[in-house]
C-alpha cells in the first residue's frame, strides 16, 4: 500500500462495526449518518424492499434500483458541491454542526484506508461524525477486494487531510453515474465537481412525478432480464457486477435487522428472505470467478450464474409493500 496509509489512526471502532458485512458504501454511510439520530435507522432504509428494478439505460448498461424510491429522497437529503475547498470546509461544518454527521460523496482513490486508494476511482461515501471526542471519519463497511480485505474504520479527521480524502469522483464513469442516480434520485448529482457533499433539504421540496418508462423491470422479471445478458450468445458486460452484489446486501441487511427488531418481519416473509439470500450469496463468487477468467483471457461460462440467476427470479417482487409489508 501507499506510504500514505501509515498516517491513517484509528479511534475506536465505528458504532455500526457489528454490521459491516450487511451494508454496501450508500447503506453504509446513510445508516451511520441516521443512527446519530434514531434507534431504529435501518427502517428508512429497508422501507417497502427489497426490491430490484432494472431499466435500460446509455451504452448498453442497466440502472439497478434497489430502493422503492431512491434513498435521499427518503430521507430528505440533497447532493450539495462545490470546488473551492475553503468554501466547501465552511458549509461542511455547517452541516455538521447543525445535525451531528456529514455524508461525503467521496472516491476510494483518495482514501487513504480504503483499498482502492490510489488504485482506481469508485464511489465510497463516508460518514463524519462529530461527538464528545471529535470529529472522526466513520466507515462500517467491510468486504474483500482484489486488493485484500476492507475492515470497518473510525479515523480522526484533520481538515488538511479531509481536503484530499473528500474528493469526489471524476464522475466520466457511467456505470458509477448510474448508481449515484439510482440513491441520489431526481436533482442535480453534480458529477464532475471536486467536491460533493449531503445537506438536509431545506423545506419539504417537492419531488416530480415519476415518468413511467416502458423498460423498467422489477422483481422477477428484472432477474431474469439480468440472466438472459449472461446466456450463451449474449453480450455479456462485467462492469456492473458490482450492482448484484449490492442487492444481495441488501437482502443481508434486512436479514441482520430482523434479528435486532422482531417486529420487522412475521415468519412467513423471514423464512422467504432467508432462502432468497441464502440464492443470492451464490451469485458475488460466481461473477468474481468470470471477472478473473476474462482478465486472464481464459474462456468463461456462465451456465451456472444463469442457473443461480433463475432459481431466485421467483423470490423477487413478493413480501413488499405493494402486497405484504415487511414492514410493520
Amino acid at each position: 500500500m501507499p506510504e500514505a496509509v501509515e498516517t491513517v489512526r484509528d479511534v475506536r471502532e465505528p458504532r455500526l462495526a457489528s454490521w459491516s458485512e450487511v451494508f454496501n458504501c450508500y447503506t453504509a454511510a446513510l445508516a451511520t449518518w441516521l443512527a446519530v439520530r434514531t434507534t431504529a435507522w435501518w427502517r428508512p432504509l429497508l422501507a417497502g424492499g427489497p426490491t430490484l428494478a432494472v431499466r435500460e439505460a446509455d451504452e448498453g448498461l442497466l440502472r439497478y434500483d434497489h430502493h422503492p424510491r431512491p434513498p435521499l429522497e427518503v430521507l430528505g437529503l440533497v447532493v450539495r458541491h462545490g470546488d473551492d475547498w475553503r468554501q466547501v470546509y465552511e458549509a461542511q461544518q455547517a452541516e455538521l454542526a447543525a445535525h451531528g454527521a456529514l455524508v461525503v460523496c467521496g472516491d476510494t482513490y483518495h482514501q487513504p484506508w480504503h483499498r482502492g486508494y490510489r488504485r482506481r476511482h469508485a464511489p465510497h461515501w463516508i460518514t463524519v461524525v462529530r461527538d464528545g471526542h471529535g470529529d472522526a471519519v466513520e466507515d462500517p463497511l467491510s468486504l474483500i477486494t482484489e486488493a485484500g480485505p476492507q475492515r470497518p474504520r473510525r479515523i480522526e479527521v484533520a481538515p488538511a487531510q479531509f481536503a484530499q480524502w473528500a474528493r469526489a469522483l471524476p464522475g466520466t464513469d457511467p456505470v458509477h453515474r448510474l448508481r449515484e442516480r439510482s440513491v441520489a434520485g431526481g436533482g442535480d448529482l453534480a458529477l464532475g465537481a471536486r467536491y460533493r457533499w449531503l445537506a438536509v433539504r431545506d423545506g419539504p421540496g417537492e419531488q416530480a412525478a415519476a415518468v413511467p418508462d416502458p423498460t423498467r423491470l422489477t422483481g422477477a422479471d428484472a432477474v431474469l432480464a439480468v440472466a438472459a445478458r449472461f446466456r450463451p450468445g449474449a453480450v455479456r458486460d462485467l462492469r456492473q457486477a458490482d450492482d448484484l452484489w449490492q442487492a444481495l446486501r441488501q437482502r443481508e441487511l434486512l436479514l441482520a435487522a430482523a434479528e435486532a427488531d422482531p417486529g420487522l418481519l412475521d415468519e412467513e416473509a423471514l423464512r422467504h428472505w432467508r432462502a432468497a439470500t441464502a440464492w443470492w450469496r451464490r451469485v458475488p463468487p460466481l461473477l468474481a470467478r468470470l471477472r478473473l477468467r476474462e482478465a486472464a483471457g481464459l474462456a468463461t461460462d456462465t451456465t451456472r450464474l444463469v442457473g443461480v440467476l433463475t432459481e431466485l427470479a421467483p423470490f423477487e417482487g413478493r413480501h413488499l409493500a405493494a402486497d405484504r409489508s415487511p414492514l410493520r
